[in-house]
């Protein structure tokens, strides 16, 4: 499944048809959902898909993705890496989806992992694509330093209240990745959760230009006021990687 094009073309959709989708078209969105790549393996996972949620501003969709985890170190980035994939695919089915930070599940499941955030899915009430002109994004001095062809996707890439609280920089093919400092639990989580889901249109970006994507952890690059996530680093020939 080549999503690279969605990266340009999803938008978050904020208002839905509520027809329930056709049985086979939610049973092919669960078998995408139960191969998602993750950014950190060995994270427990799990998902289950409701009708109805709670939440301080609800977005009415037809069907919802409830999402959660165990908690560990990268859990939230994790969990952003891996379900924008599925926002992502769903824009491909032509179906709109939006991440939703306050939406809780109104029914316990089967899991006793706890929840961590929802994405709203299901038939957009008009276009789940977007032109060009739609797009309120920072500019990328504003978000990076340095260049790489791949930080335009990690640009577009959405975000709690669009805040876009991460940077990059790039030098020599490789991008080390930041998420900003919050003084307040829930911001820290959620941008935590936008940095995975940034790092997922990196994936797929560095996928989509022929080469591998290596996520390391092992070096530490400080700036102020904000947290040090990761390289994506440029695979040597003779590294195996």
């Amino acid at each position: 499944m080549n999503l690279y094009d969605y990266i340009w073309k999803r938008k978050s959709t904020r208002k839905y048809d509520m027809t329930p989708l056709e049985p086979e078209l939610l049973e092919k969105i669960i078998r995408f959902a139960e191969n998602l790549k993750p950014l950190y393996s060995g994270i427990e996972i799990a998902f289950a898909i409701t009708s109805s949620i709670k939440s301080i501003k609800p977005i009415k969709a037809p069907h919802y993705f409830i999402i959660s985890s165990k908690k560990s170190y990268g859990c939230f980035e994790n969990v952003g890496f891996m379900f924008q994939q599925m926002d992502l695919y769903l824009s491909s089915l032509g179906l709109g989806s939006c991440w939703l930070g306050m939406g809780k599940p109104v029914a316990s499941f089967k899991t006793k992992l706890p929840h961590i955030i929802t994405l709203a899915f299901g038939k957009a009430a008009g276009s789940p694509h977007r032109e060009p002109t739609e797009l309120k994004r920072k500019s990328l001095a504003a978000i990076s330093k340095g260049l790489d062809d791949r930080l335009e996707a990690a640009r577009v890439a959405p975000s709690a209240m669009n805040n876009q609280n991460w940077f990059f920089g790039a030098s020599n093919g490789k991008i080390d990745v930041y998420y900003k400092k919050a003084t307040i639990a829930v911001f820290t989580k959620l941008n935590k959760i936008d940095i995975g889901i940034a790092l997922c249109h990196l994936f797929i970006a560095t996928e989509h230009s022929g080469e591998k994507f290596v996520f390391s952890t092992d070096s530490i690059e400080h700036k102020k006021g904000y947290i040090y996530v990761g390289t994506i680093i440029k695979p040597s020939p003779n590294r195996g990687d």
